[in-house]
């Protein structure tokens, strides 16, 4: 059934073509030789300050008891590599072709993993220089688009999508493996479609990116929004994932390096970028129920749990733009998938001694999602493992992880079962075949996140405690980024402004105790040295009590446990300009990340997605008026084959979310238009 073929740099320099004829184990044994020989050489940090001019954050500044002058000794020294964590890419909609119209300087895919991995070096300390592996999942066609495959014979071109440009003036990204070759990948694709998928790594000790890309059959596959149903997995993209030792699959011989430590680092598989359609989740499914795919996850500490990002577009939106057919499909599988990735069971165990994780929903015309997110994520590692990176001293570190610590536990005891609370509930209940069923617990935080730009003098004026410059952000993050992130979610008529003294209070406090919103963070990332920063601000930390007060006024929320700030320094971050090492980024010396994340109400959301499907009635085919549940699902949930089918396959807890949100809709819905035996009901009474 699989056949695996690869090529690498070696080969196709001395034939000039692209020929599969080494086996792909080999080829792995290639990449591991190099890894460890990357990871035992010390780094040259002499000759690579050459590399960074001394302007941006690297300008000379006068020394003081908290700052050096020459910045470039804190943060570069002799470092080894460390595989730090590895990001899993299911379906292509997070880098594919649209996507590219919202960042700014990312123009394709090999742009995308060179600032992916310059990014990770913000992770930089003098004794360990941590880098990122990366691997995409598409169906048939998304290869095409983003420029992934090599049809067998190909040169490659000067200018390719996906490897980028052939003369590279820096070592550090000369691509010295490339051509993980599928050819009829799964029992249902063409096997005269012979296509080749790259699979990247760059040498020498600064950048071990691994690259693989794992691709699915037959044509066609996850392009419809009302198709779920309809596909088999189990024979097709289950074979890609759910393997172990004896039978491999290509994900299996992509992560079980016979070192994991070496290979992974610790950390293991610590982001997932995923969307709500087929090709997310029948991955997700299939990864969940192989026990060797399932090691590679988690074992994230205390401060970077495991995270699943997610990409949504506003709920009005996406109701206003779509025909009812799309529109309803979508509203209940989105709800069961939201569902399945925060209350499966298999889930629920991944994830560190602690098990934390969190699912992230983006909206999807956030512009310049990328590079924040690619920020964001080395924010996430610099402030476990990097404490010159950041605003803190390492005894504020210390104090800043208990805080953490207890407030993501007051926030699990809100929505997770625990000892002390019965936890949220993802629909809370629905009668299927006059029986009551209660949902299933919730057991990951679902968290919605957005990004904004400032200029480094916008963001200089936030320090000053005369100014109204901190009140204006402050307004400024809750009125646009934190309501365009809230839409992914929740409707806009429950976001807007109110009047009164505190206008968005029924967003962040709810009297009766059901907020949208349990509590907010927010972060600057700033590409600047943290002894530069202290220097322009004059400060050794930065107290955001005038922000903390401004967000108490306009949200009426408790400041002590709803609202987080902080500072980051990520030096790295900045392009300096293509006469340096550090191009490509995507970020401006002069800009400011800010990134607001907020933790938002379970038992909220799912009932934003499904109480739209309750608003109108229908004509069925025999003359009856049905609801919208049922013109979505009728079919589907009366067909008990399928039913044990799915059960069979290790789907039921999915199923059991799908019928939950149908029979909650349908008899919410008839309910509310007196259909089916509520209309009997008032028919009845008023005879009497």
């Amino acid at each position: 059934m699989w056949e695996h073929r690869s090529v690498s740099n070696r080969l196709f320099e001395e034939t000039g073509r692209t020929q599969p004829t080494e086996t792909y184990v080999k080829l792995m044994d290639e990449v591991e030789a190099v890894v460890s020989d990357a990871q035992t050489d010390k780094f040259d940090a002499e000759t690579f300050m050459s590399y960074i001019p001394r302007k941006g954050p690297w300008e000379e500044i006068p020394a003081s008891d908290h700052s050096m002058a020459d910045a470039r000794q804190r943060y570069i020294g002799p470092a080894e590599a460390k595989l730090l964590n590895t990001n899993i890419i299911l379906g292509s909609t997070w880098i594919d072709s649209d996507r590219f119209k919202f960042e700014r300087r990312i123009e394709n895919v090999a742009d995308f993993l060179k600032q992916k991995t310059i990014i990770n070096a913000n992770m930089w300390t003098p004794k360990q220089l941590f880098t990122t592996q990366t691997f995409f999942f598409c169906s048939t066609g998304d290869e095409d688009r983003m420029g992934g495959a090599i049809l067998e014979g190909d040169t490659r071109s000067e200018d390719h999508p996906f490897l980028g440009t052939a003369d590279r003036e820096f070592a550090e990204w000369e691509t010295i493996l490339w051509g993980l070759g599928h050819r009829g990948v799964v029992p249902d694709s063409d096997p005269l479609d012979r296509v080749y998928y790259p699979s990247l790594m760059h040498r020498n000790v600064s950048f071990n990116n691994r690259l693989g890309w794992i691709r699915y059959s037959p044509a066609g596959f996850g392009k419809d929004a009302s198709g779920y149903l309809m596909t088999k997995p189990s024979t097709w993209i289950w074979p890609a994932v759910n393997g172990n030792r004896e039978t491999a699959t290509a994900f299996n011989l992509l992560v079980n390096l016979p070192d994991r430590r070496s290979s992974f680092g610790e950390e293991g598989i610590s982001d997932i970028f995923l969307t709500t359609g087929k090709t997310s989740l029948y991955t997700m499914m299939g990864m969940m129920s192989s026990s060797t795919v399932r090691q590679a996850f988690g074992a994230g500490s205390e401060m970077v749990p495991l995270e699943m990002h997610c990409i949504e577009p506003g709920l009005d939106e996406w109701i206003a733009n779509s025909s009812d057919e799309d529109k309803y499909s979508r509203l209940f599988e989105v709800c069961a998938t939201l569902g399945y990735l925060l209350t499966d069971p298999n889930i629920g165990t991944l994830g560190g001694a602690s098990k934390r994780r969190r699912l992230l929903l983006y909206p999807a015309d956030q512009g310049n999602l990328l590079t924040c997110a690619n920020a964001s994520q080395v924010a996430d590692h610099a402030l476990k493992s990097n404490y010159g990176a950041t605003v803190f001293t390492k005894l504020d570190q210390a104090d800043f992880m208990n805080r953490v610590t207890r407030r993501f536990k007051a926030y699990a005891d809100l929505v997770a079962a625990s000892d002390v609370a019965r936890g949220a509930r993802w629909i809370s209940q629905a009668e299927i075949d006059g029986e009551k069923v209660i949902g299933p617990n919730v057991h990951s935080i679902l968290s919605v996140r957005g990004y904004d730009i400032l200029n480094m003098q916008e963001y200089l004026d936030t320090y000053n405690d005369v100014s109204a410059a901190p009140e204006r952000l402050m307004r400024r993050v809750i009125q646009s980024v934190a309501t365009n992130a809230l839409k992914t979610v929740y409707p806009m008529n429950l976001l807007g402004e109110s009047a009164g003294a505190a206008p968005f209070e029924h967003i962040f406090s709810g009297g009766d105790d059901n907020p949208l919103v349990y509590y907010t963070d927010v972060r600057f990332l700033v590409p600047t040295s943290i002894d530069k920063l202290r220097y322009q601000t004059s400060a050794r930390g930065a107290d955001r009590g005038r922000m903390r007060e401004a967000y108490q006024a306009l949200t009426n929320a408790d400041p002590m446990t709803t609202l987080s700030i902080q500072d980051l320094c990520l030096p790295f971050l900045a392009d300096l300009g293509a006469d340096t090492w550090q191009t490509g980024t995507g970020i401006r010396e002069n800009e400011i990340v800010v990134e607001v994340t907020m933790a938002v109400n379970p038992a909220r959301v799912w009932k934003a997605y499904l109480e739209p499907t309750t608003e109108e009635v229908f004509d069925m085919p025999k003359g009856d008026k049905g609801t919208a549940a049922q013109l979505w699902g009728d079919v589907f949930m009366s067909n008990s084959v399928l039913h044990d089918k799915m059960a069979k396959d290790g789907n039921e807890h999915y199923l059991n979310l799908l019928k939950l949100a149908y029979h909650w809709s349908n008899n919410e819905a008839q309910k509310k238009h007196k259909l089916g035996k509520y209309a009997k009901k008032t028919s009845a009474a008023k005879k009497k």
